[in-house]
């Protein structure tokens, strides 16, 4: 048995940088994509032919459009050619086989602001007429430009699809962030509706944050897990999450978040009614008056995208530690000890991965690591975010023009209460920017501490 063949999800584009050779991986091949002066994405594999330096250490050279491996020069096109070897004349690189000296490339597409690329010995066309190996179909009812959030994780594919069909642990885990320890009840949860190699569906209900919550879920084989629910308040509020789960290598996986908006929630509703229904909801609409936006609300909308990733990896720390070492003790012990009907999904999962995988997809395992390397920030997300790397440029400005501030303040400090409150407001904005700048490298949560 081997890993099903579709189209693989890698990365978004709404988070590269497209001057920048980023390293990607998939079941422990790696890969660097950038983007061209044309606008296309390009995928090959991270090894100079030369002497297989990686190219994500190398840069683009927009001059030419050429990809350069920093080591000696070598120079790319978008179609992997070898176009220059500086150690050799040109009379002496038209005699050197174009064979060897070219980079291997791989086939793209990019949807919904989703990397896919093929990796794989069969050809694409393989899969044309499967829907479900299609990025369009793997995509489908997505909204056509969503925001993404990327990490990679110190745990398995499995064990992060295990996590996110699994609703009963977020008032635990996720504590003060998505709910609260009181929210726990009974997870009324349906038996899974297998769909062969597709994957599978369910039913739950579950309550968070003081609300109940009931709506579908689904695990579209093999990368995409998504909830399609309701708040089931006096107006009932939409609830959705997507991600995709990629496996990137033994012991390692990353998770795309993509994000909806209330105006693609709005959209979704529309698509998924009948007219007669859609009909109904207009006449509604123009009855009732338009509700102020919370505050939250309104805050939250208009949070800096590099802050919103950190209060993502904030939640995904929360549960970081149990996934790494959990997956650690299941190499060692037998299955599970699952009577709960909230455990349905994850023998459906179990299921499912011993009859359309093969073993060499999630095992064998690395050993644990230290808790500095798995909650590193830094090389699980902001390395490779633009955003990030945009935002801690911006804290690092502040930061050196508050210390500035502070140290002018404090030679008129003796003469004036001016300076005197210059120099606190300084040394407060130092203090918080130092802290924030430190959150895109290093993370940590210590649940003793989380009341």
């Amino acid at each position: 048995m081997k890993f099903p063949r579709t189209w693989v999800p890698i990365a978004s584009t709404y988070e590269l940088d497209p001057d920048r050779p980023t390293p990607v991986e998939f079941l422990g091949q790696k890969f660097a994509t950038y983007q061209d002066n044309d606008g296309n994405w390009v995928v090959l594999d991270d090894a100079c032919p030369h002497r297989l330096a990686p190219f994500s250490e190398g840069r683009v050279d927009r001059e030419t459009n050429r990809l350069q491996c920093s080591y000696h020069g070598w120079e790319f096109n978008s179609e992997g050619t070898c176009m220059k070897i500086p150690q050799m004349t040109e009379e002496m690189q038209a005699q050197v086989p174009a064979k060897r000296s070219c980079a291997t490339t791989y086939p793209v597409q990019v949807v919904k602001n989703i990397l896919f690329i093929w990796p794989w010995e069969e050809d694409c066309l393989s899969v044309l007429g499967n829907p479900n190996a299609q990025p369009e179909g793997i995509l489908k009812g997505f909204p056509e430009d969503p925001s993404t959030y990327t990490r990679d994780l110190p745990y398995g594919w499995d064990t992060l699809v295990e996590n996110l069909i699994d609703p009963s642990h977020v008032p635990f885990a996720h504590h003060g962030m998505q709910g609260k320890r009181t929210d726990a009840i009974p997870i009324n949860m349906t038996v899974p509706e297998d769909k062969g190699e597709a994957g599978f569906s369910f039913e739950w209900e579950d309550r968070t944050m003081g609300m109940m919550r009931s709506g579908g879920g689904e695990f579209r084989a093999p990368f995409l897990v998504n909830y399609d629910a309701k708040f089931m308040t006096e107006t009932p509020r939409p609830f959705r999450l997507s991600s995709l789960c990629i496996p990137t290598k033994p012991g390692w996986s990353r998770g795309i978040i993509i994000t909806w908006k209330s105006e693609d929630n709005e959209k979704a509703d529309r698509e998924a009614m009948n007219p007669a229904e859609v009909e109904l909801a207009a006449l509604s609409a123009t009855k009732q008056t338009k509700k102020k936006k919370s505050l939250i609300g309104m805050i939250f909308a208009n949070l800096p995208i590099w802050l919103s990733h950190q209060l993502s990896n904030k939640f995904l720390d929360s549960d970081l530690a149990f996934l790494h070492f959990q997956e650690q003790e299941r190499g060692k012990r037998a299955d599970y000890f699952m009577p709960a009907p909230a455990d349905r999904c994850i023998s459906a999962l179990r299921k499912w991965i011993d009859k359309y995988t093969s073993e060499d997809v999630v095992g064998p395992l690395p050993t644990s690591l230290p808790r500095s390397a798995m909650f590193d920030r830094w090389s699980q997300h902001t390395s490779h975010c633009k955003h990030c790397q945009q935002g801690l440029v911006t804290l690092q400005k502040i930061r050196r023009s508050s210390y500035i501030t502070l140290a002018l303040s404090v030679l008129g400090i003796n003469k004036h209460w001016v300076p005197k409150i210059t120099a606190l407001l300084s040394l407060g904005v130092w203090r918080i920017v130092s802290k924030l700048e430190n959150s895109f490298r290093e993370g940590e949560f210590k649940h003793y501490e989380n009341h």
